[in-house]
């Protein structure tokens, strides 16, 4: 087990101490507690002190509260770093600043025995034990303009100012507004006894790590409320760091470029592409992989080298901002940069909606580049078009698509260049990929092989419109799925689910076609008049071609068809040299 202080203390134990330095480390996400929160801390504190408003009421050798658990851990300038637990801290802190105040702490009259206690809680003291009032127990570096500079002054002065914004003041106020309401409605006297009991009666837990990152685990497993922090949080934190340094208009400037970047890549990794990412880590993780070595090894692990090393160089951000727009260039299908072969290639890559694609991509990407972020256009194509002949072969005979990532990756330097025929290494048999689409229809379906298969047969045919990455298609049964009485043409109703008798065709138009024959559906395939109206047939130049040459669609069709795709996807990996000699 790795070496962790666990200890429940009185806030006032936990705040007292002369050790104690706490940090809001810049890669937090801001402070965000409201009036709401404060508001029932507020009055969970007032019922635990006056028991049914009554003072008396308070058993002091038996009534304690418990606030809660905060993880620190020690970071080398002797300062307890804030791994979770802020939101707390910080609030705490307020109360007793507001506390303090109401007690004339500032010099505003008398000053009673709870006063000591609180300026303990909030400043640092000197070798003789007096408050040095310029030396606050807590720091707050959360990159957010304004706002740390403003608890600052609230902690260091008890006041706010007019322009204050931030929710530390909006807070700070609303404590200062009920204590004087609970101090006129109870008496000064009396009063005293809610923040003696805060500080005396009601504890946290507080766990220190040995390091930042068992912290941030800690946390994760701790914390079943809202976000815990990601990898991008520290990220954006070093980032901050670097260019903050020269100085703070660079800090300035990055908080604007990073919200760009965050933005770019909501947009170009979004959900429709089938994508069950988090937009902004998946872009660091596809810049990741510009290095073959680094592919297997966690996300933070990557960029941590060297202290964050990677993150600290300008060119950083040009290079994530050059993948968004390589990216988003092949999605949008930009012919000005891309020929037609990429487009169709990369389309059908796309369509197979796996994130590890993404990362092939990127890589090579980064790894054949000009200066000006250009790729060969001769020598892409043919690594897409070997791509996607190694990726079908391998969705075909491999069990599950969890295997993809260790495999290609690993062989992924190869494949940047033409693999030499017969290495046993990056070949597949031909006979069970023959072996596996025959059994598609009757073994458990992988999503993957019916997605790059369907994709690419559909996608091959030069003269085949390649719609929008955004156009959905459903799986369309050619011999119908549903009708009643449909197996009795059948010797074998697992022909239904052979490849043979998949297509893609356009999502809605799939409604209208699914329940009809084969003579009825050639109308949905060509186009046809509605109430008046022309409904388009469907792009799909094969489903077309069968609806315009066949006036009916059967086992023996499927058969044959399903021949021709075998024959045809065998041959393309062939060429590729990924079958065995």
């Amino acid at each position: 087990m790795k070496n962790i202080q666990t200890e429940t203390r009185t806030i006032n134990e936990i705040f007292a101490d002369t050790k104690t330095d706490f940090l809001i480390p810049d890669y937090q996400r801001s402070y965000s507690w409201t009036e709401d929160e404060c508001q029932t801390l507020w009055n969970d504190f007032c019922d635990f002190a006056f028991p049914n408003g009554n003072a008396n009421a308070f058993d002091k050798e038996r009534d304690e509260y418990f606030l809660g658990v905060i993880v620190t851990f020690c970071n080398d300038r002797n300062q307890d770093e804030v791994i979770d637990g802020q939101q707390r801290l910080t609030t705490l802190l307020l109360l007793m600043r507001a506390f303090y105040k109401a007690f004339g702490g500032d010099g505003e009259g008398k000053s009673p025995k709870i006063i000591d206690k609180l300026g303990e809680c909030i400043w640092k003291t000197d070798e003789l034990g007096e408050l040095v009032k310029s030396s606050l127990k807590i720091t707050s570096e959360v990159i957010r303009e304004n706002a740390n500079e403003e608890l600052k002054k609230i902690l260091l002065t008890g006041s706010t100012d007019k322009n204050f914004k931030s929710k530390y003041a909006n807070n700070y106020n609303f404590f200062q507004e009920e204590i004087e309401n609970l101090k006129n409605e109870m008496g000064a006297e009396k009063f005293q006894y809610l923040p003696a009991r805060i500080l005396d009666k009601c504890f946290l837990t507080r766990i220190r790590a040995e390091s930042q990152d068992f912290a941030l685990q800690m946390f994760s497993t701790l914390n079943d409320r809202g976000l815990p922090l990601s990898d991008t949080d520290i990220f954006k934190a070093v980032m901050y760091k670097f260019y903050n340094a020269e100085n703070s208009s660079s800090g300035e400037d990055f908080i604007r470029v990073w919200k760009e970047l965050e933005n770019r890549a909501i947009k170009t990794f979004d959900k429709e592409h089938g994508l069950n990412v988090n937009p902004l880590e998946f872009l660091f993780t596809c810049y990741s992989y510009k290095s073959c070595d680094k592919s297997t090894k966690k996300l933070r692990r990557i960029y941590e080298l060297n202290n964050y090393e990677i993150l600290r160089r300008k060119e950083t951000l040009n290079d994530l901002f050059a993948l968004l727009d390589f990216f988003d260039d092949l999605l949008s299908q930009d012919p000005l940069r891309f020929s037609r072969e990429i487009i169709r290639y990369s389309h059908i890559l796309f369509r197979a909606k796996n994130s590890f694609i993404w990362l092939i991509l990127s890589h090579y990407f980064f790894n054949g580049r000009d200066e000006k972020n250009n790729l060969d256009d001769k020598n892409f194509v043919e690594f897409l078009e070997r791509l996607l002949a190694f990726l079908l072969a391998h969705s075909i005979t491999c069990t599950t698509t969890h295997a993809l990532r260790g495999f290609a990756f690993r062989t992924l330097a190869n494949l940047k260049n033409s693999v030499t025929k017969g290495l046993k290494a990056y070949t597949f048999s031909a006979e069970a990929i023959r072996l596996e689409m025959q059994m598609f229809g009757v073994k458990k379906q992988k999503s993957l092989m019916k997605s790059l298969v369907l994709n690419w047969w559909t996608f091959r045919d030069e003269n085949q419109i390649i719609p929008p990455i955004e156009q959905k298609f459903d799986v369309e049964h050619i011999f119908p799925k549903n009708l009643a009485g449909s197996f009795e043409s059948l010797v074998n109703k697992n022909s239904l689910e052979l490849l043979g008798n998949l297509a893609l065709l356009e999502h809605g138009k799939n409604v209208n076609a699914a329940s009809y024959r084969f003579e009825d559906k050639r109308k949905v395939y060509i186009g046809f008049e509605k109430k008046g109206k022309f409904q388009s047939g469907t792009m799909n130049l094969e489903l077309k071609h069968l609806a315009e040459t066949k006036s009916e669609f059967t086992e023996t069709d499927i058969i044959k068809r399903n021949e021709q795709m075998i024959s045809e996807i065998l041959a393309f990996i062939d060429k590729h040299n990924f079958l065995q000699t």
